[in-house]
């Protein structure tokens, strides 16, 4: 009972009080809810409070934003085929090896026409030195010359098999999502949520342990634990072992001051 001044005529009488909270809650991120007692009041005769836990609630379902980031793939199931350039080759070894170089001509009817060059390139042994038999050609120039190089375009190879069952790495670049805004429930079969009251000075006064598992409710009676009136903000502090939602309803019946 708090004192009142000599000079102030006061009664008390009965009120009664309910309110309710509600909050998320995971394994890391407890939720502290306030009972004040106020000092005008001068007993209180019931506090009982109504627990719920209930799915967990999000208001949104993506994310706004990403950044550039490695993502493997779940392990592919079936063979399959995968777009492979291989590009250009620009060179390859010739080795030892003739370049040939025939005149060609062509009959007509005012007589036989040098038409044009022919080139070929071939091995030293494939031909024999009286390669101007081959009529109607004839040999312009022959040479058996130096390894060196040609020029040599491969082309592109399309396909390749993926050699059965395997994973890829994709590297996600920066990028942007928009919110999907809407009301997300997340079920909380075999979460639990846990509950413990302190008074204004800080001192424990009982650790109820777990109260609910999965979605349920229950009542706790804490009148008790206010026989003794402490002026000030008590708390009741709640954790849970994952994402969960608890809903308070509290019910108070008390004795305060009334001035006039």
């Amino acid at each position: 009972m708090s004192d009142m001044p000599d000079y102030v005529r006061a009664i008390y009488t009965s009120v009664k009080n309910t309110w309710q909270d509600a909050e998320n809650l995971d394994d890391t991120h407890g939720y502290v809810s306030y009972i004040w007692i106020p000092e005008e009041t001068f007993k209180v005769d019931v506090l009982k409070l109504h627990v719920w836990a209930e799915k967990f609630r999000a208001h949104s379902k993506a994310a706004l934003a990403g950044g550039a980031t490695v993502v493997t793939s779940a392990t592919t199931l079936i063979d399959h085929t995968h777009n492979v350039s291989i590009g250009t080759k620009t060179s390859a070894g010739g080795g030892g090896h003739r370049h040939m170089m025939f005149r060609f001509y062509q009959d007509t009817p005012y007589g036989c026409l040098e038409r044009y060059y022919v080139c070929r390139t071939v091995d030293l042994d494939e031909y024999p030195v009286d390669i101007k038999a081959f009529a109607p050609y004839d040999l312009y120039t022959y040479e058996t010359v130096a390894d060196h190089t040609h020029d040599v375009v491969i082309g592109t190879v399309t396909s390749a098999s993926g050699g059965g069952s395997h994973s890829h790495n994709v590297t996600l670049p920066n990028h942007t999502h928009g919110i999907d805004f809407g009301i997300y429930e997340e079920d909380i079969a075999g979460r639990t949520l846990s509950a413990v009251l302190y008074d204004p000075d800080g001192n424990m006064m009982k650790d109820f342990g777990v109260v609910c598992t999965g979605e349920d409710n229950v009542i706790l009676d804490l009148s008790e634990y206010f026989e003794t009136l402490k002026y000030g903000t008590w708390r009741l502090e709640l954790s849970a072992s994952g994402r969960i939602r608890a809903r308070l309803l509290y019910y108070e019946l008390c004795k305060m001051y009334a001035q006039y």
